[in-house]
Order: C-alpha cells, then structure tokens, then sequence
C-alpha cells in the first residue's frame, strides 16, 4: 500500500525549473575585457556559465528551504495553540532563557569581577573613609541639633504656660465661657418659666369655661330652679 508524501516531502520533490528560461532570466554579463584572447574569452564564458548554474541551484534550494520552513512554524503555531502556550508565555520565557545564558556567559562573570574589584577599591580607599566619616560626623551634629532644638520649644512653651500673662489669657477665657455658660442657662430657664406659666392660663380658661357651661346646662335642665333676673334700663 503506497503511503501519501508528507508536506515536506511534496516541497522536496517540487519540479525545478527549466534551465533554459532560468538561465535567460538572469542578467547578461559582458563577454570579459576586449584584450582577451579567444582561447581566455572562451574559458571565461564557461566560468560565467558553471557560477550561473551554481547560483540557480542555490536559489532553487533557498525557495524550497523556506517553503519547508514556512510550513513548520505553522505547524508549530497549531501545536502551541493546542497546547495552550500564548505568545505572552512563550516571550517570557524566552527571556528567562536569554537572561540565564547571558548570566551564565564568561563576558558577564568578568564583567561582574570587575566590578566588585572596584567597588572593593573604592570603599577601601582613603578618600571614601574621610568621606563616610564627614557624612557620619555631620548627621549626627545634624540629629544633636535637632533634639537641642526639640528641648528648647517644650521649655519656652513650658515657660509660656506658667507665665503671668498665660494664665491671665486663659482666667478671661474661662470667665468669658462661663458667662456665655451662664446666660445660656438663664434664657434657657426664663423659656421654660414662661411656656409653663402660657400652659397654666390655657389651662384655667379652659376651666372656666368648663364651670359655665355646666351651670348653664344645670339651669335649664331644672325647672325649679330661679330664672336670672332679667336687667331692665332705667
């Protein structure tokens, strides 16, 4: 049973092109400089021929490469793509890849030697200790100063406080808070003194009123009773 060629085998086995139309494509080159003779001109035209041929095999191969090419990174894509590989994941791991083989590379290992060498000179030197010592002096004069300046503003505020003036600021203070205080609470009282006093008068005129109507009704319900005299003008 004969089996199907592949895709590869199939961009291998393409037909070439013919020679003869290949070999009229390319450019025509000059038969060589005019003071050759026959015999040179004639070993020159067939040299011109072989790299012609040459160059058409190569080309021929270079199509075929790619097209063989093109069809694996395609299937590759397909692969990647089942597989759930994103591009996203393959670039990070192309550059975990091409970090770890830089760090791993003898360029990078000197380079880095180096650098501690000079970062080992340079903290060992006299000019980086004077240096460190000026910088170390000066923030602890700068945190001495600092404190120094702390303790004078507690004392002078400290001071303030207990001054005669201080204390007679904050007498007005409180006296003048005590006032309003007070006058508050008096309005407040008077408030309450006058809507009870408005309560008991609405309270005893609806009393009175109560009382009338009661008599009145006791008067009219009771034939016994006196009529009111009836006021004549004189």
């Amino acid at each position: 049973m004969a089996t199907t060629p592949t895709t590869e085998e199939n961009l291998l086995d393409t037909p070439k092109q013919n020679e003869d139309e290949a070999m009229a494509s390319l450019p025509q080159q000059p038969t060589g400089p005019p003071n050759m003779t026959p015999e040179e001109a004639l070993e020159y035209e067939n040299q011109m021929l072989k790299w012609r041929e040459e160059l058409l095999k190569v080309e021929q191969e270079i199509s075929t490469l790619r097209q063989v090419l093109g069809a694996k990174v395609r299937t590759a894509t397909e692969l990647k793509r089942k597989l759930g590989i994103t591009p996203f994941q393959e670039l990070k791991s192309d550059l975990q890849t091409g970090i770890q083989q830089l760090k791993s590379s003898d360029s990078y290992q000197k380079t880095n030697e180096k650098i501690h060498q000079i970062n080992d000179k340079i903290t060992h030197s006299t000019v980086y200790q004077k240096t460190s010592a000026v910088v170390k002096t000066a923030g602890e004069k700068t945190s001495a100063a600092l404190s120094t300046f702390g303790s004078s503003m507690s004392k002078k505020l400290g001071d303030l406080r207990n001054s005669q003036t201080f204390k007679s600021l904050e007498e007005k203070v409180e006296n003048t808070y005590s006032s309003v205080k007070s006058s508050r609470s008096i309005e407040s009282l008077k408030a309450k003194v006058s809507g009870s006093q408005s309560t008991g008068n609405i309270h005893e005129t609806l009393t009175e009123e109560d009382g009338s109507k009661t008599e009145m009704g006791t008067l009219s319900h009771d034939p016994t009773a006196p009529l009111p005299e009836d006021k004549v003008p004189l």
